[in-house]
């Protein structure tokens, strides 16, 4: 009698073991059947019901102390939350609730699951989330919530940091809501993902800028700049910053040595003649740009601003012109200054014209060679001028 009492003791814990053991295998079958659903395209409706079957089981598996610490347990918990956070569009805060449910499993899997016999299915889960997310994210900034185009962003970019997509979109995203420290931080983690990007230079330097950190702006450029020498962003964001500073002198000297290390390049002119200009030193500005130009006769901006290097002579002339005093002694050196502030009209005239014919719609050319029209009493040309500005 004792053995059979036994016996039937034995028989009964088996039973129950195996019955919360049928609930994770339950589990798994529904999922299964859900992702049949998948690749079938059932409606949502029916795939949600095999998830919420799916879901149930691991429910109670997760309250007996048999099966509580299965690390497969937690993994297809995991991706059935994921899942079902990722599937339902319909009921917004059963999707909310699942998301929850699911970056608690994760972590649970996560701990559990020492020898990564699931880690398909953890990483799996975060793929759902981080689909979530981005969905989510991409509506908010396309809705200009930049904040919350942040925050979704953000979640990806700390769940998959070695995505240097998604690391940009969240600094993005950061720069939009003018939240800087984060933008910058972001499009740091982008560069040591991806240093291959230039551009990407240029955009943390700006940060830095807009929170007038010139120390950290200018150590960026310089890491930049050294990594891709080619890229002539960096260069103009550079040479601004000491323009604005009052110090474009000490820029020359970079940019004489870098065109002598590659004088075939026309924007490495054409930045020496903004240097120069803003160093006051014209006649070396305008040799830079007819540099440019031999290189490329049809560079648009070295020739713009070779024009303007003409009209600012010929502005000084004139200035110095009207500061005579209006008497006939000083008649002579007067018609003398204005013919000199016409001629250099002139120099700039032909420029602006190619210029326009280069670049139609340019406002800034259209508007300075208009201004030139009227300097030179050429009233018909700068009323033509006039005409295709107003209906631009």
């Amino acid at each position: 009698m004792k053995k059979t009492i036994l016996s039937l003791m034995m028989l009964s814990c088996f039973f129950v073991a195996f019955a919360q053991k049928s609930e994770i295998n339950a589990a798994k079958q529904n999922y299964a059947l859900y992702e049949v659903g998948l690749q079938t395209k059932s409606p949502m409706k029916k795939q949600l019901e095999l998830l919420n079957l799916a879901k149930e089981s691991t429910d109670k598996a997760i309250t007996n102390d048999k099966t509580k610490d299965n690390p497969e347990l937690w993994a297809y918990r995991s991706i059935i939350y994921s899942s079902i956070a990722v599937t339902d569009t319909v009921n917004k805060e059963n999707a909310e609730a699942a998301f929850k449910t699911a970056q608690e499993a994760i972590a649970k899997a996560k701990e559990l699951d020492t020898k990564k016999e699931n880690t398909k299915y953890i990483e799996s889960s975060e793929q759902n989330l981080a689909i979530m997310m981005q969905n989510k994210g991409v509506a908010a900034f396309n809705k200009k919530d930049y904040k919350e185009a942040y925050k979704s962003f953000k979640f990806i970019a700390d769940v998959k940091p070695q995505d240097s997509l998604f690391n940009m979109y969240t600094a993005i995203a950061a720069n939009s809501a003018q939240m800087y420290d984060e933008a910058a931080k972001y499009y740091q983690k982008t560069i040591e993902v991806n240093p291959k990007n230039p551009a990407l230079y240029h955009e943390l330097a700006t940060i830095y800028l807009t929170k007038t950190d010139t120390a950290n702006a200018l150590k960026v450029i310089e890491e930049g700049r050294a990594k891709h020498p080619e890229f002539m962003t960096l260069i103009y964001d550079e040479l601004n910053i000491y323009i604005n500073r009052g110090q474009a002198a000490q820029q020359i000297s970079k940019i004489e040595n870098a065109i002598s290390k590659d004088p075939k390049n026309k924007t490495l002119y054409f930045v020496a003649g903004i240097a120069y200009s803003a160093n006051k030193d014209l006649a070396k500005a305008e040799e830079s740009y007819k540099k440019a130009l031999e290189i490329d006769p049809s560079y648009t901006d070295a020739i713009y601003n070779l024009a303007v290097i003409y009209i600012n002579k010929g502005n000084d002339f004139i200035n110095q012109a009207n500061k005579l005093p209006n008497n006939k002694a000083s008649e002579a050196k007067y018609n003398s200054l204005k013919k000199s502030f016409e001629t250099e009209l002139a120099n700039a005239l032909p420029l602006l014209e190619k210029a326009r014919e280069l670049n139609p719609k340019d406002v800034n050319v259209l508007t300075t060679l208009r201004e030139v029209y009227i300097k030179l009493n050429k009233l018909d040309k700068a009323a033509e001028v006039k005409k295709a500005l107003d209906q631009m």
